[in-house]
Order: structure tokens, then sequence, then C-alpha cells
């Protein structure tokens, strides 16, 4: 049995190649969200300094936007088989 197919092994070759094609996509996703995290930091920063203090949607949109981040983080490091946003909900801020 030297050409590696073995009864009742669970590891797939072809999803392995998909998944890792979802991992570039998401890779690329999570750098693009770093962005989005500046744009809200200098945002809440700008509105709470000439405001009253910080901007409530962004501050829950931040919250779900780090929960987003953690579900990406944790696909591409195999901690997690569940695919983040668009294959599941958008994720609430905790």
């Amino acid at each position: 049995m030297s050409d590696g197919s073995k009864k009742g092994n669970s590891y797939d070759k072809d999803a392995h190649w998909l998944r890792l094609l979802y991992m570039v996509g998401f890779y690329i996703v999570y750098k693009v969200s770093d962005i989005v995290v500046l744009v809200i930091v200098v945002l809440q920063g700008i509105i709470s300094t000439f405001g009253t203090g910080p901007n409530e949607r962004l501050t829950e949109f931040g919250g779900s936007l780090a929960t987003y981040i953690a579900q990406i983080v944790r696909f591409l490091s195999f901690a997690d088989e569940k695919k983040p946003y668009p294959f599941a909900e958008w994720p609430e801020s905790r």
C-alpha cells in the first residue's frame, strides 16, 4: 500500500486543496480588515475628540469585526473547520 490510499482514512486531498483556496481568500479578507480597523480607529479618535464620545454604531461594528477577525484566524490556523462570513452569519459583538 505505497500509493497512500488507505481504507478508513478520513483525509481528503481534494478537500485539502479547496480549503487552501479558501484560506488564501480569507487571508486577503483578513489583510483588508486591518485597513478597516485603522479607519475605525481614526474615525473614533476624531469623533471622540471633537464630539461627545465614541460613536455607538462604530463601537458595535468594531466589536463584531473583532469577532469576525477571530473567526478568520481560527479558520486559517485549522482551529475551526467552520468558514466565516459569507458562509456563515455575520457575528454579533460580544
